[in-house]
C-alpha cells in the first residue's frame, strides 16, 4: 500500500509480449483488459483519445480494490481498440457504425476464447447507447456461445451509478470540493473528463481549459427557445423522449464541442473521481469473478431496447430519422 491508496496489481501489455512469456501464462485464470472507446473531439481543449484513456485508466485502477484471492491473477491489456459508434460530428472524430463494433468484438472474444481465456472485462467511457449495447450484445454473445465471462463494465456501473443516464450527478456529488450544480449537464469534455485528464495526463490538456464557460445541451436549448426533452434523471427515457433527446443533443453538438463545466475541473477532483468510479468497478468485477453477480445483471438498464439501438436496419432508420451521416463531414 502507498498511503491510503490500494496498489493496482501489474499489467502485462498484450503487444510487448513474448511467445516464451505468453506459453507461461495460466490462460484459464488470466484476466484480459480490453478498452473500446473512439477517438473523437473533446471540446478545444481535450485530446482525441480522452474516452480510451479514461475506459484504460478505469479498467487498471480497478483492479487495485479486487480481494487478495484474485489479486495475484495474470493481467493483460490489450491495446485500445477505437471502433464506436456516435462521436461528436466534427473533423477529427471517427465513426463507425454500431454492427461494425459489434462484429469486432465478438471476433475478438472468440479468439481469445479459442486460446484458453476465460475472463475478458471490456471498458469504455463513450455514453452513447449504440456503443455500450454494441459492446454488451458482442460481450453476450461471446459469453454464451464460448462458455467465458466477457462483461461490458462499463454498462455495469451505468446500471449501478447512474440508473441508465449518462450524468454522474448521484455518483459524484458527494466527492469533498465538486459543485453539484455543475454536474447537472456534465456529459462530454466537461468538468468530469477534464479532471480525469488532468489527473492521468496533464501535458495533453490544454492550458486555457479553465477560461472554458460552462454550456450544456439545456443552456444551449433555452438560447434558441427549443423544449427540453422530457427525461427524469437516473431513469432511461422512453422511445419518443430518447429520440426528442438525440436530436437536441445532436444539435448541440453540431454546433459546441463539449458540455458540461470544465473551468471547474482540477487534478485532484480528477484522482477523487478516478478512485470512486474505480472502487465501484472493482467490487463489480469481484462479484462477476466469484459468481456472485448473475449474466443477467451484466447488463446497462438499455439492454431490453438492444434491437432498436445494434440492428443494421434500425440503426440505418435512426440515422434517417436524426439526419446522421454515414461518416464525419
Amino acid at each position: 500500500m502507498t498511503g491510503s491508496q490500494p496498489v493496482e496489481p501489474s499489467v502485462l501489455r498484450w503487444e510487448m509480449l513474448t511467445k516464451r512469456r505468453f506459453d507461461e501464462i495460466d490462460r484459464e485464470n488470466a484476466i484480459v483488459l480490453v478498452t473500446c472507446s473512439p477517438l473523437e473531439v473533446h471540446g478545444p481543449h481535450l485530446p482525441f483519445g480522452a474516452d480510451a484513456l479514461q475506459g484504460q485508466a478505469l479498467a487498471r485502477r480497478m483492479l487495485a480494490h479486487l480481494p487478495d484471492a484474485h489479486r495475484d491473477r495474470v493481467f493483460l491489456e490489450l491495446p485500445y481498440i477505437f471502433v464506436a459508434a456516435d462521436p461528436l460530428p466534427h473533423p477529427g472524430s471517427i465513426f463507425f457504425p454500431p454492427p461494425t463494433t459489434v462484429k469486432v468484438l465478438t471476433d475478438l472474444g472468440r479468439s481469445l476464447a479459442a486460446q484458453g481465456f476465460k475472463n475478458i472485462l471490456v471498458s469504455n467511457f463513450h455514453g452513447s447507447p449504440r456503443h455500450f449495447l454494441a459492446i454488451e450484445k458482442a460481450c453476450d454473445k461471446v459469453s454464451r456461445e464460448r462458455n467465458v465471462r466477457m462483461v461490458c463494465i462499463f454498462s455495469v456501473l451505468l446500471t449501478r451509478l447512474t440508473g441508465g443516464g449518462s450524468e454522474l450527478y448521484d455518483a459524484l456529488g458527494d466527492i469533498p470540493g465538486v459543485d453539484k450544480d455543475c454536474l447537472v449537464g456534465d456529459t462530454h469534455g466537461g468538468l468530469v473528463e477534464t479532471s480525469q485528464l488532468l489527473a492521468l495526463h496533464p501535458e495533453w490538456v490544454e492550458r486555457d481549459y479553465g477560461a472554458l464557460p460552462r454550456r450544456t445541451v439545456d443552456i444551449w436549448l433555452d438560447e434558441q427557445g427549443r423544449p427540453k426533452p422530457e427525461t427524469e434523471r437516473g431513469k432511461p427515457a422512453g422511445i419518443r423522449a430518447m429520440l426528442h433527446a438525440f436530436h437536441a443533443g445532436l444539435s448541440f453538438f453540431r454546433a459546441e464541442t463539449y458540455a458540461g463545466a470544465p473551468g471547474a475541473a482540477s487534478a485532484e477532483l480528477g484522482e477523487q473521481i478516478l478512485e470512486t468510479l474505480s472502487r465501484h468497478g472493482g467490487e463489480a468485477v469481484a462479484e462477476i469473478l466469484d459468481g456472485k453477480l448473475p449474466r443477467d445483471q451484466w447488463h446497462s438498464p438499455l439492454w431490453s431496447k438492444r434491437f432498436l439501438f445494434t440492428n443494421p436496419l434500425m440503426v440505418k432508420f435512426f440515422n434517417r430519422v436524426l439526419h446522421i451521416p454515414d461518416g464525419i463531414a
